[in-house]
C-alpha cells in the first residue's frame, strides 16, 4: 500500500529554503527530503519562486527568487483552516430558515436532520452542523434566544466526557446484563432502580429509588456523595421494606456506588449495572427524576430537606394514580393488602361533601 501523502513540515520548509539559497535544483531537493519532485514545484509554484534565466557563460542557476519558509508555512496555515466548500447550513440561508422553523416546533436537531432527510426534497444534514452552525453565531440576543429552543439551553457545547472519567473503577461489577429475566420483564416486585438528584452548584443532592414493577418511590437524604455515605443511607431506607421486597438494584455506573458490596451485605439485594452513556437501561429512574423535580427543582440548596420531608414528597408520589398502572396508585400495589385504601385516601383530600350541590 501507498504512502499517504503528508502536508509539509515547516523544517521541511527550512530545509527547502537554505536549499535553494545555496543553488539547488527542485530535484535535488527533493531527493534531500525524500519526497516527489512534484511536490516540491508544486510548493515553489504556489509560494513565489522564480528561477531566472542568467547569462549561458554562467549557466542556468536555481536561486531564491521570493520563497520564504516562514510566509510559506503561515499561508499553509491559513489554507488548513479555511473550508474547501461553502458551509451548507448557514445563517439567513433557506435551509438555515427551515432549521429554525424545526427548533420552534421543539425539535431535537437530530429530529430536524431526520426530518429533512424524509422530506419530498430530502436534505443530508448532520445534527452536528446544526449544532456547531448555532454554536458559532456571535453573541448577542439572537445567539441567546435561538439557543434557548434548544432542549437543555445550554450556552455553549459540553464536551461528551465531561464527569464521566474516574479516577477509582468500580471493583467487582456485575453489568445489566446479568440480570435475571425475571428483572426485565417486571413481573415480580423488589427489583429497583436508583440515581442521585443533584442541587444547586452540585452541593446538595437527594437518592432516589423506584420499584421497577410499582413504580413506588422512595428518596435518601444525602449529607455528601461519598460512596461510604451513600451506601449507609440507602442501605438504612431500602431496610424498612420486607425482605422479598429487596431483590436488586440497578445502578449507572457513578463512583457514588463504589461501596455495592457493602450495600449487598447489609440489604440482601444484589446491584447490577448499567452500561455507561446508556440512561434508557434505567428509565423508569430517570423518567421518576423529572417527576420529583416538581418537588425539588433544579437550581435548589437540597440540603435543606429532611428525611421526613422527603417521606413527605415520595408518599405524596406514591399515592397517585399512575396510566401505566391501569390507575392504580404504588401505594396499593407495593404495600401489604389492606395497608393504604385509594377512596379514602383521595375522599379525604378532595372533600366530595365540600363538592356537593
Amino acid at each position: 500500500m501507498a504512502n499517504r501523502y503528508k502536508h509539509l513540515s515547516f523544517e521541511e520548509r527550512i530545509f527547502i529554503h537554505t536549499q535553494l539559497e545555496a543553488g539547488c535544483r527542485p530535484a535535488a531537493i527533493a531527493a534531500g527530503l525524500q519526497r516527489p519532485r512534484s511536490t516540491i514545484c508544486r510548493e515553489l509554484a504556489r509560494n513565489g519562486w522564480r528561477a531566472p534565466h542568467l547569462p549561458r557563460l554562467q549557466g542556468r542557476q536555481s536561486i531564491n527568487g521570493g520563497y520564504r519558509a516562514p510566509v510559506a508555512q503561515q499561508r499553509a496555515n491559513w489554507l488548513c483552516a479555511m473550508p474547501r466548500v461553502a458551509p451548507k447550513l448557514q445563517p439567513g440561508n433557506p435551509l438555515w430558515q427551515r432549521v429554525l422553523a424545526g427548533l420552534h416546533q421543539r425539535l431535537s436537531p437530530q429530529q430536524i436532520a431526520r426530518t429533512l432527510a424524509l422530506m419530498p426534497d430530502p436534505v443530508r444534514l448532520s445534527h452536528e452542523t446544526i449544532y456547531a452552525a448555532l454554536y458559532a453565531m456571535p453573541r448577542g440576543q439572537l445567539r441567546a434566544d435561538i439557543l434557548n429552543l434548544l432542549r437543555r439551553a445550554h450556552k455553549k457545547r459540553r464536551s461528551r466526557a465531561t464527569g464521566q472519567t474516574r479516577k477509582k473503577p468500580i471493583l467487582n461489577m456485575t453489568l445489566i446484563d446479568e440480570r435475571p429475566s425475571e428483572v426485565l420483564e417486571r413481573l415480580v416486585p423488589g427489583h429497583w432502580e436508583g440515581d442521585i438528584i443533584i442541587g444547586k452548584g452540585s452541593r446538595s443532592s437527594v437518592g432516589t429509588l423506584v420499584e421497577r414493577t410499582t413504580l413506588f418511590v422512595a428518596l435518601v437524604k444525602l449529607n455528601d456523595r461519598r460512596a461510604e455515605t451513600v451506601a449507609d443511607a440507602f442501605a438504612t431506607i431500602l431496610n424498612r421494606f420486607d425482605q422479598q421486597m429487596r431483590r436488586s438494584l440497578t445502578y449507572d455506573q457513578g463512583s457514588e456506588m463504589a461501596q455495592h458490596l457493602t450495600l449487598t451485605a447489609r440489604t440482601g439485594l444484589k446491584v447490577y449495572f448499567a452500561h455507561p452513556h446508556s440512561p434508557w437501561e434505567r428509565g423508569i429512574n430517570e423518567n421518576t427524576n423529572g417527576l420529583l423535580r416538581q418537588y425539588l427543582p433544579k437550581g435548589h440548596d437540597l440540603s435543606g430537606f429532611t428525611q421526613s420531608q422527603l417521606d413527605d414528597i415520595a408518599w405524596s408520589m406514591n399515592t397517585r394514580p399512575r396510566k401505566t398502572l391501569e390507575w392504580k396508585a404504588p401505594a396499593e400495589l407495593f404495600l401489604p393488602a389492606g395497608a393504604f385504601d385509594f377512596v379514602q385516601h383521595w375522599s379525604t383530600i378532595l372533600n366530595p361533601v365540600a363538592l356537593a350541590p
